[in-house]
């Protein structure tokens, strides 16, 4: 997992990032961790520990964060991967860009959200600043209408309804910003900008995202 000279780092994180309508599969092809400290593989919502080699996981999402910890010289794994096409398909919209400005995006599907999914590179934070709400809320709407930003690192999850503007900050590098209510109906009635807040020592690996800052929607 570690890069060259960063082993005696206390943890090395490798970041896998695919298309929006793919998903990751990885093999662990050798080990030489002890299993009670193993390797940690993190999958949105799913923190799963892995040790035996040979072992083929699957993600649900097309992110993939494989974390290694306590880290001495001369231990490690080795892992391949692969992608495949998400057979499920929604109204998701991806950012790796390290800045830009998004908007709340709309389906027809009254049984489903649509989130918008923020990934940053390892060490990175990601700061996000509210810059424009047109709801039209009323007494009847209101509770059912709101917006809820989910820190993946931390596995918090704030909620922000109303017409008042807001900045929120991450302590890790994945935010998903949700949108329940009127915010599914009608384009552009939510706008905000994003960036990322650089920290040193980031090793990340990101393949075929295209082109610096795509922006993919199904």
């Amino acid at each position: 997992v570690c890069g060259p000279g960063e082993a005696e780092r206390s943890v090395c994180t490798v970041s896998i990032g695919r298309p929006l309508d793919e998903v990751i599969s990885i093999t662990l092809v050798s080990s030489s961790l002890d299993c009670r400290k193993s390797m940690l593989r993190f999958n949105r919502r799913i923190i799963l520990k892995v040790c035996c080699r040979h072992k083929d996981l699957t993600t649900r999402t097309n992110v993939l964060l494989v974390r290694q910890s306590v880290v001495t010289p001369g231990n490690g794994v080795v892992f391949t991967y692969r992608s495949k096409k998400n057979t499920k398909r929604n109204c998701d919209i991806q950012l790796f860009s390290p800045s830009g400005i998004f908007e709340n995006p709309v389906t027809s599907n009254t049984s489903h959200t649509c989130r918008v999914l923020i990934n940053a590179p390892p060490s990175v934070k990601i700061r996000i600043q509210a810059l424009h709400i047109a709801l039209p809320f009323n007494t009847t709407g209101a509770q059912s209408t709101y917006i809820m930003i989910r820190d993946m690192d931390a596995l918090k999850t704030n909620v922000f309804n109303g017409q008042q503007l807001f900045l929120w900050h991450s302590s890790g590098n994945m935010a998903e910003v949700e949108f329940h209510g009127d915010y599914l109906n009608s384009k552009g009635t939510f706008r905000a900008e994003y960036s990322f807040l650089q920290t040193p020592q980031i090793w990340a690996l990101w393949e075929d995202c295209e082109e610096k800052g795509r922006e993919r929607q199904p």
